[in-house]
């Protein structure tokens, strides 16, 4: 089990790595709302703060679960697709790391295939 662990984390860095250099007109908010914070309002909020980068497509909010418990720890993150890369490029830089709410949020780019395909988590 540990062995297959470590096989995943690998192959996610690896991932991650590999966007780096990749072009792609989706980011992804992650830490700037709990699971607490999210209503009806949350698209709409976030929809006018980016549209300050440029045109917003669509705005996701997907929360996830960490792990199969009851219990288990929500993660909530919002997905951000623009019309061009070089807004979603200008919004990944200015919001990254700035403070919302007491939360540091952590802006990054997104596979724009995988978005396509509704592949969220991870």
């Amino acid at each position: 089990k540990q062995w297959y662990q470590r096989r995943v984390r690998g192959f996610m860095i690896m991932q991650k790595l590999a966007m780096k250099d990749k072009e792609s007109s989706v980011m992804v908010l992650k830490n700037m709302v709990s699971f607490e914070d999210v209503d009806d309002d949350l698209e709409d909020e976030i929809r006018e703060e980016c549209s300050k980068y440029g045109s917003v497509k669509k705005v996701s909010v997907y929360q996830e679960a960490q792990s199969e418990a009851e219990d288990a720890e929500i993660v909530v993150k919002i997905f951000v697709q623009f019309d061009k890369t070089s807004e979603c490029e200008v919004a990944v830089n200015s919001l990254n790391g700035r403070w919302f709410g007491g939360r540091s949020i952590v802006a990054t780019l997104y596979d724009e295939q995988r978005y396509l395909r509704d592949e969220l988590s991870g």
